[in-house]
This record gives C-alpha cells, sequence and structure tokens, in this order.
C-alpha cells in the first residue's frame, strides 16, 4: 500500500497503515525519485505500507499527531523549505517517547562528506545511502 500526502493534503495514517507489515515512509521532495523508490520497495517488500511525504514539515505534522510511527524513514537532505537536517533538528526537539525506536536512513545524492560526518552524529540516524535505492542498499529490511 503506498500513502502519498503532498502539500494541503491531510490523511489518516491511523486507519491506513497495515498494522502486521513493515512500514516505510520515505520523505523527499522530487515525484520521479519518490515514484522510482515505491515501485522498488513494493517489488521487493509487497507486504510493506509505504507512506511518502513530499515535505519534511508534513512528516513532523504528522509525527506530532501521534500517527503510527514507521518503522524505517528514508530522508532526502536537500529539499526546500525544510531540509533533512532541519527536519532531524526538530524531531530531536519532539517529546514523543517512541522516537527512539526510529531508524531513519540518510537517502540522498549528496556527495559532501560533511553530509556524510554529520549523519553519523545523530543517534536517530541509523544509515546513509546514496540513490538510488538498490536491493543491496536495503538488505536490512529482511531481518
Amino acid at each position: 500500500m503506498i500513502v502519498r500526502w503532498t502539500k494541503g493534503q491531510h490523511l489518516l495514517l491511523h486507519s491506513q497503515i497495515k498494522s502486521n507489515s513493515m512500514n516505510i515512509w520515505l520523505i523527499d521532495d522530487d515525484d520521479i525519485t519518490n515514484m522510482l523508490h515505491q515501485f522498488f520497495l513494493e517489488e521487493y517488500f509487497p507486504d510493506a505500507s509505504i507512506v511518502v511525504f513530499s515535505q519534511a514539515e508534513l512528516a513532523l505534522k504528522s509525527i506530532a499527531e501521534n500517527a503510527p510511527l514507521p518503522d524505517y524513514i528514508f530522508l532526502d537532505i536537500n529539499m526546500p523549505v525544510m531540509d533533512g537536517w532541519e527536519f532531524m533538528d526538530e524531531l530531536s526537539q519532539m517529546t514523543n517517547s517512541n522516537l527512539s525506536n526510529l531508524h531513519i536512513h540518510i537517502l540522498t545524492s549528496s556527495l559532501d562528506p560533511s553530509d556524510f560526518s554529520k549523519a553519523k552524529l545523530s543517534p536517530l540516524i541509523k544509515g546513509f545511502i546514496s540513490k538510488p535505492l538498490e536491493i543491496e542498499k536495503v538488505e536490512f529490511l529482511k531481518n
């Protein structure tokens, strides 16, 4: 299942997320990249619930409204309005006790070594993956 969040939409995730499946959030402003990653994840993880946010602030709003947290978040760094680092800063300010269970993976086309170094400093960021997603890069999801 794919749920898309775009500007101006507000969906009730509570009723749309499969309770017994892996829940994955894609946070990226690029629609083509999101579409490719959705198709990829659906192919290799057909039972997964995939939620796409085209804006990082919409994902934060969902967390703030106590939507079910995902098992994994794939977060782009370079986005307009709120980039991935600003998302992480805002997320770290939230008081939801379940946030420590999040597995956030930076998913980016950035080749900047400082982005990789910065990602290693966050306890919530579990990985740094270069785009595009490929099966070798997400083998950990099968565990």
